[in-house]
């Protein structure tokens, strides 16, 4: 399976990982769900894993990837808010 993946589908992977390990950073205490870190972590990983759905389309993934952007988007607003 590894030696089939192609450059975008790596970044993918790592968009995959940022999301996760985002959530584990909050699970943990670590970082603060309502904060920018968080938040953007979340942003970056959908953007990464929409620029590989853009070459491996999924509709289903696509759906769940743009959703959680808006979610992010809608956080980072709403700290950027917080903090004026």
């Amino acid at each position: 399976m590894w030696n089939d993946l192609a450059f975008v589908d790596f970044v993918g992977v790592i968009g995959s990982l940022l999301i996760c390990a985002a959530y584990l950073l909050v699970s943990l205490g670590r970082v603060n769900a309502e904060g920018f870190r968080f938040q953007i972590a979340n942003a970056a990983g959908s953007v990464l894993l929409l620029v590989s759905l853009y070459f491996r389309p999924n509709p289903g993934a696509i759906v769940i990837e743009s959703l959680w952007l808006g979610i992010a988007l809608l956080g980072i607003c709403r700290a950027f808010l917080r903090h004026r």
